[in-house]
């Protein structure tokens, strides 16, 4: 059960100086207007972030299987007075947003609990745009730590076959993350 304590926890270690989130939201390349969807936003410390950037003409999902989460990350938004934040629920058959509308899909560290992940992704892309990406940070392969032991991680060369798979070719990747990937794609077409 997600009480709002840990959903500021999870907000404040998305935000440590540790984990790099302005140097990730950097290399997004978002821009005012764009469309995003957060999946599995948790406490929305991102979905925020995302909200200040696109600014009123943009939209952001934040997209959980958690009811808490977004009641959390809506409260959130209206105390800072963002408009432009929807919040999604998603099951295990998925979720629903218009087609052909997002700009960005941003996935942190989702990818290793997906059961079904070249299916999942498979249909997500009747919801990009034709230029449409997905970025993806997931933790990096660590033996002998949490992450590790109970199998919160993707490697890197797992991921990337995944994504092709499902019809999508890197596009960026970045380094700058100790224990993560960062990875971005797009459609294969």
């Amino acid at each position: 059960m997600l009480s709002n304590l840990r959903l500021k926890m999870l907000n404040r270690e998305a935000a440590s100086p540790q984990n790099k989130p302005n140097k990730i939201i950097k290399n997004l390349n978002i821009h005012k207007g764009n469309v995003i969807a957060d999946i599995g936003s948790g406490g929305g410390y991102f979905t925020l972030e995302f909200g200040r950037k696109t600014g009123d003409n943009g939209i952001v999902y934040s997209v959980d299987t958690k009811q808490k989460s977004l009641d959390f990350t809506k409260k959130e938004a209206h105390k800072e007075g963002l408009k432009n934040i929807k919040t999604v629920l998603a099951d295990d058959k998925g979720f629903s947003i218009p087609d052909q509308s997002v700009d960005l899909f941003f996935l942190r560290n989702v990818f290793h609990h997906l059961e079904v992940p070249v299916e999942y992704f498979q249909n997500l892309k009747r919801f990009l745009k034709p230029d449409g990406r997905v970025a993806i940070v997931d933790y990096k392969e660590r033996s002998m730590s949490f992450i590790g032991i109970f199998g919160h991680f993707t490697p890197e060369k797992v991921l990337i076959n995944t994504m092709v798979k499902s019809g999508f070719k890197p596009v960026e990747k970045f380094d700058f993350l100790q224990k993560q990937s960062f990875i971005i794609f797009m459609k294969i077409i």
